[in-house]
């Protein structure tokens, strides 16, 4: 593996707020003092409902609430983490992800994922296909998001998604979505070395390694350069990971490795004092790995 130093991106650290049981003035509130505290990027969640202490939780919905967020905090970069492509149509999908895009004027972080929650799909009504159908949805969708970003219009014929001379204006604001792929399945990986920009790798060092030798592997057979594709790695904010010293000794663990985007995920009604206390340490941690 390729130590974080030597793969050409500067290493960064971002905020997961999930919007569940939090309203739009907490949610503003908490961005703009992630901002304050110097930390690089925050997230939030694509759900409908809460799943967490029970459903009747209110739940703002993902891609409208990042477009409030976006006036918020003028400087650190926003994203989904991450949107199902069961929730909505594929082009539907892409038009939101490039408006956000346009109105975060290039700091938009385009999660995608093949969704989980069943019982949320039942709840609204929503399809919820098996799981090979559903990574068949993904490559559907990061293909036809990368054609459309290429391409005046485009036509596009797949199992699950259709498109007849579909335009695509405007543009990404830097030509192309930043896309994150959050899986570690053969796959996935696959979708993620022809299409992707992000990966958030998940489990210890070890695991991190395993299978960032197998997103290697798929880079090599799709002609990408690995080092293009940046290593995310996300902890709940609780224990040790809610701590300084937790926060650092992550770092000393993974970024040797190649990781260089580190999430520490703040859960409704946990301390959300650790926005301050950890943002304290990442200057001295940017100096020791920049």
């Amino acid at each position: 593996m390729t130590d974080i130093r030597d793969r050409g991106h500067p290493i960064r650290f971002g905020i997961v707020t999930p919007q569940m049981w939090r309203s739009w003035e907490e949610m503003s509130g908490l961005w703009s003092r992630v901002e304050a505290a110097g930390w690089d990027a925050a997230f939030v969640v694509d759900h409908y409902m809460s799943d967490w202490e029970g459903e009747m939780g209110a739940q703002l919905e993902a891609f409208t609430l990042l477009s409030g967020l976006a006036r918020e905090v003028p400087r650190i970069d926003l994203g989904v983490y991450v949107a199902s492509v069961t929730h909505k149509p594929a082009a539907v999908l892409a038009k939101q992800a490039v408006t956000l895009d346009h109105i975060s004027e290039g700091r938009f972080i385009f999660g995608i994922g093949a969704g989980w929650n069943e019982r949320e799909h039942a709840a609204y009504g929503i399809p919820f296909p098996p799981p090979s159908a559903r990574v068949d949805m993904v490559a559907e969708t990061l293909e036809a998001i990368r054609l459309m970003e290429a391409n005046e219009t485009t036509d596009f014929e797949g199992e699950h998604l259709h498109l007849v001379g579909a335009p695509f204006q405007p543009e990404p604001v830097n030509g192309r979505l930043r896309v994150l792929i959050g899986s570690r399945r053969r796959r996935m990986l696959g979708l993620l070395a022809r299409y992707g920009d992000l990966w958030d790798a998940a489990g210890s060092a070890d695991k991190v390694a395993t299978d960032g030798a197998t997103l290697g592997e798929a880079c090599a057979a799709s002609g990408r350069d690995p080092d293009e594709i940046v290593w995310m790695h996300e902890e709940i904010a609780r224990g040790e990971h809610a701590t300084v010293e937790g926060l650092a000794a992550r770092v000393e663990s993974l970024a040797p490795i190649g990781v260089g985007f580190f999430l520490v995920n703040v859960w409704p009604r946990s301390d959300t004092t650790v926005i301050e206390r950890l943002g304290s340490a990442l200057p001295g941690l940017r100096r020791r790995w920049g």
